[in-house]
């Protein structure tokens, strides 16, 4: 989430998550985040993000998959 500028909560439930993420996504979105994070690094765009996120979750399913199969 930091890459987006969004700060996850501490010790937090999924709702809270969620609402950071939502809240991260739609600043970035309209172009509220700064093109690079404090050390430098280049922020991600939010399409980037939930592209990359998907793939994450997709690639985690895959693995369930695999596990079931064995």
């Amino acid at each position: 989430m930091r890459k987006i500028g969004a700060a996850p909560p501490r010790a937090a439930g999924a709702a809270e998550e969620r609402a950071a993420l939502v809240e991260g996504l739609t600043r970035a979105a309209a172009n509220a985040v700064p093109g690079t994070g404090p050390r430098g690094g280049k922020m991600w765009a939010p399409r980037y993000f939930v592209r990359r996120t998907a793939w994450h979750v997709l690639d985690h399913a895959w693995e369930i998959e695999d596990r079931l199969e064995a």
